[in-house]
Order: structure tokens, then C-alpha cells, then sequence
């Protein structure tokens, strides 16, 4: 199930980014924090949120 929240994760992120919600986002966190992230920083957000909604699938279906 972690993986598969992973990949999902990664979908979901490429399927915001075919409308820019790649740039708001990256921009967004630069507003924030004052740190600038890459394509390969908004995927691995993607990716951990993916996987961190996996786990909490996973830890309620036990």
C-alpha cells in the first residue's frame, strides 16, 4: 500500500503540473519559507504526501 501511495502521489503531482499548479506551488513555498525548490523538491512532496496518505490507509484498514 506505501508504494501504491507513492505512485499515486507522483500522479497526482504530474496531473497538477499539466496546469501549473507546479509553478504556484513552488512559488508558494518560496513565499513561505524563503527556500527555493526544483521540480525534483514539488515531486518529492507529492511522493511523501502520497506515501504518508498510504500508511495512514494501511494503518486503518488493520
Amino acid at each position: 500500500m506505501l508504494i501504491l501511495g507513492i505512485v499515486y502521489g507522483l500522479i497526482v503531482g504530474w496531473f497538477f503540473s499539466l496546469f501549473g499548479g507546479n509553478t504556484l506551488i513552488i512559488q508558494g513555498i518560496l513565499e513561505l519559507t524563503g527556500k527555493e525548490i526544483t521540480d525534483a523538491g514539488y515531486y518529492t512532496i507529492f511522493a511523501l504526501l502520497g506515501l504518508m496518505g498510504g500508511a495512514i490507509k494501511n494503518w486503518k484498514s488493520n
